[in-house]
């Protein structure tokens, strides 16, 4: 329990550093020219059982990872605003230690670095990375039922690294780092106590295009600055092991959205949940019979902040509820996601929603945004 909720704590605190981290002056680092190129990692390390009944599970683990990666976007906007950004995609494989037990991990994840130090032949970067893995033997009751980790063959895939580049060419970098690898299914199916692996990075960058003349396209305004936004999402989670039904859970919120620069916003505003899981217990399907409104509505009151890297946004938002059927929660709610902006002010969501250490579940969402007749 400690160490799940050290890690939500740390992706949390990594985020709200991350857009910081983004939005130091320019000036501050040295111009370097644009690249593409490949980069391979080995990732050495050790799946943590942080809880008990996940002793058993405990091995070290050896991951591989093959990735894209560039410093460029093609977007103007973000190539202008970050200039010292970098972003990858790729895919990564672990072998988690023991194959009839934990089994292998393989993930799709696409990544953003952000310099922490930079020198003429050395930089240092933090990654905040997402995607989604297939995992090899997730918990059955009949063939895998000491696995008390994950009941799903995929997951969603989080990693926050520490990366170190030792230019050996002009085209070319030793990366060595340290992080944390993270799988879980936000309830999606029982059970889901996630998977951490806590592991080195060893590993050689290749670049195979250097330029200062790539071109950058204009994007057009993706919604009004600043302005409201109206939210309806849904999202689908199992109650316990034992008890294998699925609840349907909807969720609309409406915010306020102000920019502070032209690299984020800030939000806040009103957000409702419609979840039968309150009534529910174990086994009891009667508890589902003509439930009341009021037995399973959350309202809640939050704010976050949206960090802006072209089309897609990097949401974080913490929220508190202002009225809640009874305390099977805790008070005070999390949420980390993406927006991706598809057109003129419509935009795809995903988050996953914890309390504290406890993952509630994932929840996908369309949202609308206009223009606010006031301004503040």
């Amino acid at each position: 329990m400690i160490w799940q909720r050290s890690i939500w704590l740390l992706l949390l605190c990594n985020s709200m550093a991350f857009a910081r981290i983004i939005q130091m002056p320019e000036q501050a680092l040295p111009n370097k020219m644009a690249f593409k190129g490949w980069q391979l990692n080995m990732l050495p390390g050790f799946l943590i059982a942080h809880r008990e009944y996940m002793a058993n599970m405990e091995a070290h683990t050896l991951g591989l990872e093959l990735q894209y990666s560039s410093n460029h976007t093609g977007w103007h906007s973000a190539d202008h605003n970050y200039k010292h950004l970098q972003w990858g995609t790729g895919l990564s494989y672990f072998y988690m230690g023991n194959p009839s037990l934990n089994g292998s991990a393989l993930a799709w994840h696409i990544n953003i670095e952000a310099n922490l130090k930079q020198r003429q032949h050395f930089h240092s970067a933090v990654r905040i990375g997402s995607g989604i893995g297939y995992l090899s033997k997730p918990y059955d009751l009949n063939t895998n039922k000491m696995n008390k980790a994950i009941g799903s063959h995929f997951n969603g895939n989080m990693q926050l690294m520490y990366k170190a580049y030792f230019d050996l060419t002009p085209k070319s970098a030793l990366v060595l780092g340290l992080g944390v690898t993270h799988y879980s299914n936000g309830n999606f199916r029982r059970p889901n106590l996630g998977i951490n692996m806590a592991h080195l990075s060893l590993g050689y960058l290749q670049k195979v295009k250097l330029s200062d003349q790539f071109r950058s396209r204009q994007l057009p305004d993706l919604f009004p600055k600043p302005g409201f936004e109206w939210m309806i999402g849904y999202a689908r989670k199992q109650y316990a092991v034992a008890d294998t039904r699925f609840f349907n859970i909807i969720s609309s919120s409406l915010l306020y959205y102000h920019p502070h620069n032209n690299k984020g916003n800030w939000r806040m505003g009103i957000e409702t949940f419609f979840d039968k899981t309150y009534p529910y217990s174990t086994f009891n399907t009667a508890a589902l019979n003509n439930v009341p409104l009021k037995e399973m509505t959350e309202i809640a009151a939050k704010v976050g902040h949206e960090f802006m890297f072209g089309r897609i946004g990097v949401v974080t938002d913490l929220g508190t509820y202002l009225t809640r059927p009874n305390q099977y929660k805790k008070a005070v709610y999390f949420a980390i996601g993406f927006n991706y902006c598809f057109n003129r002010g419509w935009i795809a969501q995903t988050r996953l929603k914890s309390h504290m250490a406890v993952a509630d579940y994932f929840y996908w969402g369309v949202a609308k945004r206009f223009n606010s007749p006031i301004h503040f």
